[in-house]
């Protein structure tokens, strides 16, 4: 008689009978059973897969992989292994998964938006966003099936296939219409990319101000944007903090991606000798633009800093052939000069130096400062001096020509008065001349019946006419005693007066008024 043994089993069990000839199950819920033939029993779990799990089971017999998804209550079978347990993989609409097949080496891709389950020997190699390719974003792919490069610029989501590996995102690159930027193949070749529409390089010239809108390009692949090191008096962080320093020396490093075709300004501070051993520290500026890209890429990597020691050099040779005494008297011809020569070094490295200016100098040596400074201020003070008699010269100027003004009135005047009295003299001229020619015609023909000879008439007449003027003569002077003037023939005048009075009695019965 043989007897069984019985167990429960839960909903979420099951009992595994161990026999000589074979495993086998018996899942809940119920009521089993077993006999003592049955080398082992023992219950085990049911494996509760979760609805955003999946997990994977091993078969021990023939070493098959399986995987079950949740949402489920998974019951194993007699030769099943619990391998593990693992979350699903959620891809949103922006998503794409790369899974890889350990047993098969086969690749796929998914997209979101959607939950996936890897099949029993795939693990993800790659979870990412897919690109968003926009007027301002490109992605440089490479195919790992062709070994190519291409650059995407489809607008959309892009979403790399199975073979394909995103080795770029690539963003717009903007070129100001004064700027050149510069491009360099896996052929080592250059190509330009100007701000000036209609234009391929660095050497744009005249173009209208009007079409000045710059230009925009992505980076083909194989290219990669050249990045060049410029001398400069200001740090990268300054730069980057639009912090200008306006430093003395080209102490730092910066790089540069674009060239600025515009004139710019650099700022020096040399130390030179005159020819007199006198060492001098000059401040002053640059002004120097480059005019070719392709020549100056080619020439050198530091146009700046080119400039910039080049034209200490021209100055310490220029300065260095003068004394003291004429540099201060044409310093600025002299640096004009220094500035001018050697104009191919700069043609050669396509850049211009429009101007080179010193601003300020003074002696390294303080004794030699203090007699400078001396000198300066006598000079200053002869400047002023001499601007103060100019001044002065010029209120004198001023007071003469006045007075020269007022003396041609003057000459006007007078001579304007000197001919009202000569009018007025030729005018009371000719009243008396018509006067006296009346009263001679009355007397001559009143004489004409007492005197018949003409030449008694005439010399009475003339007799007549010489004791009227002795007598105004002597009415002259008698009104003033003190004078005294002899009369010809003798006497006083009061005595002439007497004798030409007598006379005139003599003729009682003419009465012509003279």
């Amino acid at each position: 008689m043989s007897c069984s043994f019985v167990t429960f089993l839960k909903p979420d069990e099951q009992l595994v009978l161990d026999s000589p000839s074979s495993v086998s199950v018996v899942n809940g819920p119920q009521v089993a059973w077993f006999v003592p033939v049955i080398n082992s029993a023992r219950k085990r779990k049911a494996l509760q897969i979760e609805e955003q799990q999946y997990c994977k089971i091993k078969d021990t017999l023939t070493g098959k992989m399986s995987v079950i998804a949740g949402p489920v209550l998974h019951f194993m079978g007699p030769y099943d292994e619990h391998v593990g347990t693992h979350d699903k993989i959620v891809l949103l609409n922006h998503q794409y998964a790369r899974l890889v097949d350990t047993a098969t080496g086969d690749v796929r891709v998914e997209k979101g938006e959607q939950t996936i389950v890897p099949g029993p020997f795939e693990h993800v190699a790659a979870k990412a966003d897919a690109v968003y390719v926009d007027d301002e974003t490109a992605v440089l792919v490479l195919s790992k099936e062709t070994g190519q490069q291409r650059l995407v610029t489809d607008k959309g989501l892009f979403y790399p296939g199975k073979h394909d590996e995103i080795q770029e995102v690539r963003k717009l690159i903007r070129v100001e219409p004064h700027e050149v930027a510069i491009a360099r193949d896996n052929a080592g070749k250059y190509h330009f990319y100007s701000g000036r529409p209609g234009t391929g390089g660095g050497d744009a010239k005249g173009d209208d101000p009007s079409d000045a809108t710059g230009t925009t390009f992505f980076l083909r692949p194989h290219e990669e944007l050249v990045t060049m090191m410029w001398s400069s008096g200001t740090s990268p962080e300054d730069l980057q903090n639009h912090v200008v320093r306006n430093a003395k020396s080209v102490a730092f490093k910066v790089p540069v991606t674009k060239i600025d075709m515009r004139p710019q300004y650099a700022f020096f501070e040399y130390v030179v000798r005159t020819s007199d051993n006198v060492e001098l520290l000059l401040e002053g500026t640059i002004f120097w633009q480059v005019s070719d890209v392709a020549t100056m890429i080619e020439r050198t990597g530091d146009p700046k800093g080119d400039v910039w020691y080049h034209a200490r050099s021209a100055l310490i040779q220029a300065i260095s052939k003068v004394t003291l005494e004429t540099f201060m008297q044409s310093f600025n011809a002299i640096v004009l000069e220094a500035a001018a020569t050697d104009k191919a070094f700069y043609d050669a490295r396509g850049v211009v130096l429009h101007n080179l200016e010193v601003v300020r100098y003074e002696p390294k040596d303080a004794e030699t400062g203090r007699t400078l400074q001396a000198i300066i201020q006598e000079t200053t003070n002869h400047i002023n001096r001499m601007q103060q008699q100019r001044s002065e010269n010029e209120v004198e100027k001023e007071r003469m020509a006045a007075l020269i003004d007022i003396e041609k009135q003057k000459a006007g005047l007078i001579k304007e008065r000197t001919s009202n009295e000569k009018l007025e003299a030729s005018v009371a001229g000719e009243a008396e001349g018509t006067r006296l020619a009346q009263s001679t015609l009355a007397f001559m023909e009143q004489l004409e019946h007492s005197v018949d000879d003409e030449g008694k008439r005439v010399a009475l007449l003339k007799f007549f006419a010489e004791q009227k003027t002795e007598m105004a003569k002597a009415n002259r002077y008698a009104s003033n005693p003190q004078l005294t003037t002899v009369i010809e023939g003798g006497g006083t005048a009061a005595g002439a007066a007497a004798t030409g009075a007598a006379q005139i009695k003599a003729v009682p019965e003419m009465r012509v008024e003279m």
